[in-house]
């Protein structure tokens, strides 16, 4: 194989151009040594690299001689998935959600086995479903539901009860089957799927579901609920596009005749036939009595009756129909998930009138009558509760008085644009952006008081004349905001939102398309601060300190972080913000003995000692 990329693209294409075609040779692309590097690169820069499953592996062990062990593993077919570290994650309901942390090894593997199955399932799977695609997102399936609330009577909110744990595990291999031939691949991830787990180090058996926390867990759930989308689709006959022959016959006649009537005003008005005042007046009186008028008739229903959109587990029926006929689509529905083993839940699925309230995706969606009086629009609102927990998150992250002002700065402003991004299709984002803001900006005139220990005033006094605390531009707008230089960059405590968009403006890539990253040597990661790197990049001017000659990509730290309790890494890096130096991939790699794994840089050391 040359390139990972260019297989999973020729995979994409097969499986497009056949539908029923099944795929017998995979195993070699799985056990390939660039395939399983470049399952590596997609997952190290992730934050749950540096979380250890239960043989403590993390992201500074895994190096390149690993990875050639786990090819070899799979090759001669000794390898074995290792049971998950189940730890309860609590629920805003006050239950908790199990989520297993698989060994890092494992992880690769899933990784690797995700990247083989998704090119040639995202060939099948249909528009209505969002969760986890790639130009597919919360915003795409919000954007569908909005759109669809123009004929909508009645909605349906629909939730899985315990889906993950609840996939019967051979209806999931059977619908895997349906387009994957090669046993070995199979074999492989009915290991997964029956490896166990562990919690308090005791040993369970899992029976049936995916393992949440799984890498490939999201696709082989889209893979398993196709079946739903497709049963919408074909039996419900949801999403069905109207021909411009219903259009046509769907028109209301008085609404036809009065366009007919502004349309022959407007030519008198352009070739000033008759009294150009008077046509004028009629004209705008017109348009106005057109704005009140219905589009289509209302005795002539569109013929699409259902809309449906899915995102992993949670999916809406929008219904345009009187309540008898939204229970039955709802009861058509349960019915199907009974065929397919799983279960409504009973406290999350509701019946819901198209005026009232209810949430999706953590937006508040609710019906309103449009100004005009004729026609529904969706309005998207955002929670209360969403706004209390991300005030909560800037609170707990500015109490952090110990901590740099520069990393407070680029946390904060993180939380800020993170949050105002994901939720600026709302109707009413611009009055909370703006409380956000205000409460962002006095958590951190809080933290500067706490870490200085001087009043408010004082610390704004005290900022003002070192030059952080002043007025800053960015797209035409101004606000007093605080700063701070690193070197010749300057991090300003992000107060500006976003402005709001509306969401049926959002557009997604309709064909799915190879995104990897670019494969870079293994580095080794720690929790180091961001103004030491800036310190030391800046003081190298980029180039390599140890050859003088290449670009510096890396920080060393001259003591070592790792194996330290967060405080004690904290000052420890505060103490070698002057001593960390800049270099290249090649010196950083030399000096960490040419190895990421702790343990082999020892065992090269007494080796060179010897």
């Amino acid at each position: 194989m040359n390139n990972v990329a260019e297989e999973m693209r020729h995979l994409n294409e097969l499986a497009k151009r056949d539908p029923s075609k099944r795929f017998i040779k995979l195993w070699s692309n799985l056990t390939d040594m660039k395939w399983l590097t470049q399952a590596w690169e997609e997952i190290r820069r992730n934050g749950g690299s540096q979380t250890p499953g239960i043989n403590n592996t993390v992201a500074v062990d895994v190096d390149l001689a690993l990875i050639k062990k786990l090819k070899m593993e799979l090759e001669s077919g000794k390898y074995r998935p290792s049971p998950v570290r189940r730890v309860l994650i609590p629920k805003a309901n006050g239950k908790t959600r199990p989520l297993g942390i698989a060994n890092l090894e494992d992880r690769i593997v899933q990784q690797a086995v995700r990247m083989l199955l998704e090119p040639i399932f995202e060939a099948d799977f249909l528009s209505c479903s969002h969760g986890f695609r790639q130009g597919k997102s919360t915003h795409t399936a919000l954007r569908d539901v909005a759109i669809g609330y123009s004929s909508t009577s009645w909605i349906i909110e629909g939730d899985i009860e315990a889906c993950y744990d609840s996939i019967p595990t051979g209806a999931l291999v059977k619908q895997i089957k349906r387009r994957i031939a090669d046993e070995k691949v199979l074999q492989l991830i009915w290991r997964f799927l029956k490896a166990g787990y562990l919690e308090d180090w005791k040993y369970y058996t899992t029976y049936s579901g995916i393992p949440q926390g799984n890498i490939a867990g999201p696709l082989l759930c889209n893979i398993f609920l196709h079946q739903l989308d497709e049963f919408m689709m074909n039996e419900l006959q949801a999403n069905k596009v109207q021909s411009a022959k219903d259009k046509t016959a769907r028109l209301n006649p008085e609404y036809t005749k009065l366009q007919g009537r502004i349309q022959r005003l407007k030519r008198k008005v352009k070739n000033e036939v008759g009294d150009k005042k008077e046509n004028i007046k009629k004209l705008k009186e017109l348009v106005q009595q057109r704005k009140k008028t219905p589009y289509y008739d209302k005795n002539k229903r569109h013929p699409c009756k259902v809309k449906y959109t899915r995102y992993g587990d949670d999916f809406v029926v929008l219904v345009a129909g009187n309540k008898q006929e939204a229970e039955a689509i709802k009861n058509k529905v349960a019915s199907k998930f009974s065929e397919m083993g799983l279960k409504l839940s009973g406290e999350k699925t509701k019946l819901t009138h198209w005026s009232k309230s209810y949430q999706f995706l953590g937006y508040e969606i609710q019906g309103k009558i449009n100004d005009r009086g004729v026609g529904i629009h969706a309005v998207l609102t955002i929670p209360h509760k969403k706004f209390t927990k991300v005030v909560d998150n800037i609170t707990q992250v500015s109490s952090y008085y110990h901590i740099l002002e520069v990393d407070v700065i680029a946390q904060l402003s993180a939380i800020f644009r993170g949050w105002c991004n994901y939720y600026q299709y709302t109707n009413n984002c611009t009055r909370v952006f703006s409380s956000l803001s205000s409460k962002m900006w006095w958590a951190y005139a809080h933290f500067l008081a706490r870490k200085h220990k001087m009043s408010i005033k004082q610390a704004l006094k005290r900022e003002k004349l070192s030059g952080n605390f002043g007025i800053i531009h960015k797209d035409k707008r101004a606000r007093i905001t605080f700063s701070i230089a690193v070197g010749k960059k300057r991090w300003v405590l992000d107060t500006f939102p976003p402005r709001r968009i509306s969401v049926q403006t959002i557009k997604g890539k309709q064909d799915w398309e190879v995104d990897l990253r670019p494969v870079q040597p293994l580095s080794w990661q720690s929790g180091r601060s961001l103004a030491t790197r800036l310190e030391a990049l800046e003081r190298s001017n980029g180039i390599c300190e140890k050859c003088k000659e290449r670009k510096a990509t890396q920080v060393h730290h001259t003591i070592p972080l790792r194996r330290k309790s967060f405080l004690a890494r904290v000052m420890s890096d505060k103490s070698q913000k002057y001593m960390a130096i800049a270099l290249c991939d090649e010196c950083h790699s030399e000096n960490h003995h040419g190895s990421h794994n702790p343990r082999q840089k020892r065992s090269v050391r007494s080796a060179e000692v010897r």
